[in-house]
């Protein structure tokens, strides 16, 4: 949805936003919305708990300017999305931070309705409260808290079920043969399979033909559809001296692997927030929060599984091999036996159907236990407080593993001219009896964070200050250094007549990523507002209801891309040994090596911001605009020195800062919304642009700049130019060598950028980027009487990706999916569009060039709520609200890219495929 000046404009409501809002800062203080010279988006719970997914982030796809979610590939309930805010601000470790509650928390630990709202802190001026890990933008969640002289009860059920949406397509045994020996010839070899054996895949009986098995493992070894479910409950409540939020959640869904363990998930959690008022100056506050989370899976985890359906050739093994076939026993216990190649010496139906399984076991524990000083008593307007938070996370992975012996059957002429073929096994059977622990990960967080702060109306002078600590030490099992990061934080604001606004903040940052003497960083940020509204010119103005300009600069430290000890001489012990004496049986000795040379005199990463903005309510407060520019440069960035000396230092280089980084951009928020008689419609959209540059860097120059990093985006894509196909497109003879191996006709042909008549590495350049340039955000709510609609699409525009998995580059010893028959011969397809088939590894073809270069723009129709809501029930009654719905998610996308899902190309390769979710379910409020 929209966010209106730090509140919400949103379809679903029907108060009225007033500019005068009181909004919480992220450093714990309160101050009138309307007085803030910051930049932040914010949104409400009831704008993103429509959305049915295990993963609560990929909701949030689109929904604030400035916040882009990029979706990721993985299993069942790992696929956690990368939040960035404002684009890409460095050379790594780009994305934002999550504050829960003021501590840096997983998003993806808690449920939607676990919040009361999200907000996206986007200037110095917010982020400088965080310190040295928020310069690239901080998603600040505050979690619900009890409301007092009130008492809601409120339980919700949701069932559905989750649908593939897009795999890849791979050919048959039949086409795969003579594909395979079209691809044999290109090379200069003979046909590998007879004519009788390419009848033999045509007349297949399938999966378990022994001779010529056809498997269609997508088919053989996924369901379409797979189950989801959720229940909430909620309290939510108190009285003026105690205030009450609970809220207990289950969620569980199902995988799309057939199996004889199939992979589930099951979630609980549950959180309380109290709010004790011991007398009218101390408020103490308890906060409790735990999940426990239960995986299970076949022993092969879902990256494995897909990583063998894309590429186990259809006629690699029989599923299942007949005894009398092969002249083996058959087992006592009933075990089938399984088919294998030389190739690959796994069965995938015995690792599913008869192999064990992976447990995983997730449990998380948070507490905050906070003390609140009304310090009034003292002088008006004063405050303090203190809380401490301590987070435990444990994750614990046991094994169950079966493996069944697996035989190849591999076909000659035997003596006598026929057709014979050699059974060999490849496996051994190994069973275990009891489960075996493989992971245990556990990591303890430990925070503490004090203020002291003071806020005053004088006059036509509002005044405030606040002086807060923070502190963070992060301990992980098994690795060598803690996370401590502090932060000391000063904010001065000061108004004027409800009309002139400025902001001051100081922030010395600590990290222990430093040497001694440089651990701390002195950031600086200012901030000024105008309300042009509350001028005497535009007071009363029917059309401009509130204007407000705004900017803002500032100067950050910034740690997170800085390694540990980059200070200190770095060795390690290597595996390589010798032997002392002259028979060289003598003490063994390691080798050590050097890694890194020390740089002591390593400064901070530093983020250089500017802000400029405008916001305002137009018409009636029917229409609400915020648009922004905004403008950073990232400089010191550390990196290593290896373009700078020569190869003959060897590892003997060192790190130092070295880079900048210039990233600028556009973002802007509109809404529209109306009342007709009964009939509430709200229309929104929110549009994020952004591009950034090197500006400097250590590289080698040379005469070819268009292969220089800098001048570039630090997402540039770089690859080779295709010119065609050679005897398509292009003409073998006469056209300048390629050195990448050899090539023929039906080879990619490139073009010689820089002349010199040879095609090498020196002939990349940019050829496209990998973040979008664009993102953009558009819904609609309506709502006429009892019913309501929510409709939501997301756009990425101006992004590219590489046509690089095993659907798209097919060659050597892999399966081919169907864009192989679509390939170039002048004989067989001479209409061709794909590079010619080899059994080699294809070196000059399958590498980035313009020719595997997507386009991946796309508009997703991403979310539709459809709900009713009775709510006319007698005093009397103990349900006060029903509320019905039916919920989708990822329903359609409009692409250029018809095959695979062009958000993500790799989904249903390399792991799960995108997934459609279609829901119904039932809320009561008691």
């Amino acid at each position: 949805m929209i966010p209106l000046l730090g509140l919400q404009i949103s379809a679903n409501a029907d108060n009225i936003v007033t500019v005068d809002s009181l909004v919480s800062r992220a450093d714990g203080g309160i101050i009138l919305k309307e007085h803030e010279v910051g930049f932040s988006s914010k949104i409400d719970n009831k704008d993103f708990s429509s959305y049915p997914d295990v993963i609560f982030t990929n909701s949030l796809q689109g929904k604030m300017a400035g916040l882009q979610v990029r979706s990721t590939v993985n299993g069942l309930g790992n696929n956690n999305p990368e939040i960035y805010i404002r684009g890409l601000h460095g050379m790594d470790n780009n994305t934002a931070i999550v504050i829960i509650d003021g501590v840096e928390r997983p998003l993806d630990d808690i449920l939607p309705e676990e919040i009361e709202s999200i907000e996206v802190l986007k200037d110095a001026t917010a982020k400088i409260l965080y310190g040295s890990r928020a310069a690239n933008g901080v998603l600040w969640v505050k979690t619900k808290r009890g409301k007092a002289n009130s008492h809601t009860y409120r339980a919700s059920a949701e069932m559905g079920l989750s649908q593939i949406t897009r795999t890849p397509e791979f050919i048959d045994s039949y086409n795969y043969a003579k594909l395979y020996n079209e691809a044999r010839i290109n090379d200069g070899l003979p046909a590998f399979y007879t004519q009788g054996q390419i009848q033999g895949y045509k007349n297949s009986i399938g999966a378990t033909d022994f001779l010529y098995p056809n498997v269609d493992y997508y088919d053989t070894f996924l369901n379409n559809v797979s189950n989801y479910q959720k229940a909430t409950f909620e309290m939510n409540g108190g009285t003026d001296r105690v205030r009450y939020s609970l809220v207990a959640g289950y969620i569980g869904a199902g995988g799309f692997e057939k199996g004889a363990y199939g992979t589930s998930l099951n979630r609980m959690t549950l959180r309380g927030n109290l709010d004790f008022k011991v007398a009218d100056f101390l408020t103490i506050s308890a906060d409790v929060s735990g999940r426990l989370e239960m995986r299970k899976t076949g022993q092969q985890n879902s990256a494995n599984v897909f990583s063998a359906l894309s590429s186990h050739r259809p006629n690699e093994y029989p599923l299942l091999i007949n005894p009398d076939d092969a002249g083996l026993t058959q087992r006592e216990d009933g075990v089938p036996l399984f088919g294998a190649s030389q190739l690959r010496n796994m069965n995938l139906y015995a690792e599913m159907m008869y192999g064990g399984y992976i447990d995983e076991r997730y449990t998380r524990g948070q507490t905050n236990i906070g003390f609140d000083f009304d310090l009034g008593m003292i002088t008006e307007g004063l405050d303090a407080g203190a809380f401490l938070s301590f987070d435990n996370y444990d994750n614990l992975i046991l094994n169950l593993n079966k493996t069944y012996p697996t035989y190849s059957i591999d076909p000659y002429i035997n003596s006598n001219g026929e057709q014979d073929y050699l059974i060999t096994q490849l496996k051994k059977e190994s069973i275990d009896t009891s489960k075996n622990r493989s992971t245990t990960t556990l990591q303890q967080v430990l925070g503490w964070n004090a203020f002291i702060g003071y806020n005053k109306s004088i006059g036509k002078n509002n005044i405030g200050a606040r002086l807060t600590y923070l502190y963070n030490n992060t301990s992980t099992q098994g690795s060598g250094q803690n996370v401590i990061n502090t932060n000391y934080s000063l904010r001065l604001n000061y108004g004027y007549d409800n009309k002139y606004f400025v902001e001051g903040d100081l922030a010395l940052m600590g990290s222990n990523r430093f040497a001694k003497g440089n651990k701390h960083f002195l950031s600086s940020a200012a901030g000024a507002s105008w309300i042009i509204s509350n001028e005497d010119f535009l007071k009363g103005n029917e059309i401009i209801n509130f204007l407000k300009l705004k900017t803002s600069v500032g100067l950050l430290g910034f740690d997170r891309s800085t390694n540990y000890l980059l200070y200190e001489q770095s060795w390690s012990q290597v595996d390589d040994q010798f032997k002392f004496g002259p028979t060289n049986n003598g003490a063994v000795a390691y080798v050590t090596t050097c890694v890194r040379r020390a740089n002591d005199h390593l400064k901070w990463e530093k983020s250089a911001e500017w802000n400029l903005g405008f916001e305002g309510l137009f018409f009636n407060n029917r229409l609400y605009t915020e648009m922004n520019y905004f403008r950073e440069l990232r400089s010191d960035i550390i990196g290593s020195v290896d373009s700078t000396y020569g190869n003959y230092l060897g590892d003997f280089v060192y790190v130092d800062n070295m880079g900048k980084v210039f990233n600028h951009g556009f973002e802007a928020d509109l809404s529209w919304k109306d009342k007709i008689g009964n009939f509430q419609y709200t229309v929104g959209a929110n549009i994020t642009w952004t591009k950034n540059k090197l500006i400097q860097w250590n590289q080698v120059m040379h005469d070819d700049e268009y292969r220089y990093s800098i001048g570039k985006s630090t997402d540039a894509m770089m690859g080779l130019v295709s010119e065609g196909l050679f005897g398509k497109d292009v003409s073998l003879d006469g056209h300048p060598n390629q050195s990448f191996g050899d090539y023929q006709i039906g080879d990619i042909a490139y073009q010689d950028l820089n002349s010199d008549k040879i095609i090498d590495n020196r002939d990349v350049k940019q050829v496209g980027n990998s973040f979008p340039r664009t993102t953009l955000g558009i819904d609609l709510d309506l709502k006429y009487k009892s019913w309501g609609l929510y409709i939501q699409g997301y756009s990425e525009l101006g992004v590219n990706g590489w046509a690089s998995n095993a659907y798209y580059w097919n060659y050597g010893e892999g399966k081919y999916s169907v864009l192989a028959l679509d390939r170039y011969h002048p004989e067989n397809n001479p209409n061709g569009t794909y590079p010619r088939l080899t059994t080699t590894e294809g070196s000059n073809n399958f590498r980035n060039s313009t020719f595997w270069l997507v386009n991946k723009n796309f508009f997703r129709l991403k979310n539709i709520e459809l709900n009713y809501t009775f709510n006319k029930f007698a005093t009397s009654s103990v349900v006060s609200e029903i509320k019905v719905f039916a919920r989708g998610s990822n329903l359609f996308v409009l692409s250029s890219v018809k095959d695979l899902d062009p958000e993500l190309l790799d989904a249903g390769v390399v792991n799960y495929p995108v997934c459609r979710n279609i829901t119904a379910g039932v809320s009561f409020v008691f």
